[in-house]
């Protein structure tokens, strides 16, 4: 498969590029469900929330493509992070993972707000960064997450109970955006160019999406 890789390390031209996306569905009118992610996303998510601008309220929903359970805005809460940083979009309908509730009945709560946003959405699009496992979102390669048939998967880490989006999910989204900065990423792209397992490779799923690009300073062979 032939991936569109931008090489650049401009943050402000991945923001842009990102937020142009959004805007554009907007302005058509469209229902738009944006996935964030965590970790090294999140400045850029920033950026381009900074970018978004005001149309009909509430026709922008944002939410996470992974989370970290635990309190509400516990300090290695992905959602916490984006907020501490100045995420934040007037008008946009924010659907946090986080209840304050227990594990199970979090996970059932956000795969019935996910469906429902899902079902109404019009333009579904995703932030996305992939680790040097070859993991996205929180989806661990032979994980519980990998084989999931929900759109929503809970499971235990060494570090700390995920709740995560699934393949079933990220399948579902019109476009994506990967960000992957840094050499120690570089193999990862590489093996993205290959037909390996997703239970292998999570990030693999990523390239059933229409529309797909690759923002890193990957440099081509």
């Amino acid at each position: 498969m032939d991936l569109k890789i931008i090489t650049t390390k401009d943050i402000g031209q991945i923001g842009d590029f990102i937020a142009t996306a959004i805007n554009r569905e907007l302005s058509l009118g469209k229902q738009v469900l944006w996935f964030v992610s965590g970790g090294s996303s999140i400045p850029l998510e920033v950026d381009v929330s900074r970018k978004i601008k005001e149309f009909s309220p509430g026709k922008l929903v944002v939410t996470l493509a992974d989370e970290r359970y635990g309190l509400i805005d516990h300090s290695n809460s992905n959602w916490y992070k984006l907020k501490n940083l100045g995420f934040k979009i007037d008008g946009a309908k924010l659907v946090p993972f986080l209840v304050g509730k227990d594990i199970s009945t979090t996970t059932l709560e956000t795969r019935l707000k996910l469906k429902d946003e899902l079902s109404t959405a019009e333009y579904k699009i995703g932030v996305f960064g992939v680790g040097i496992d070859g993991h996205t979102a929180g989806i661990l390669p032979r994980s519980d997450s990998v084989r999931s048939n929900e759109l929503v998967c809970t499971y235990e880490t060494d570090l700390h109970d995920r709740i995560t989006i699934t393949p079933k999910t990220i399948a579902m989204l019109d476009e994506a955006i990967v960000y992957a900065m840094g050499e120690i990423k570089w193999q990862v792209i590489e093996n993205l160019k290959l037909d390996i397992p997703v239970a292998d490779q999570p990030a693999q799923i990523l390239k059933q999406i229409p529309l797909l690009t690759i923002f890193s300073d990957y440099k081509m062979e």
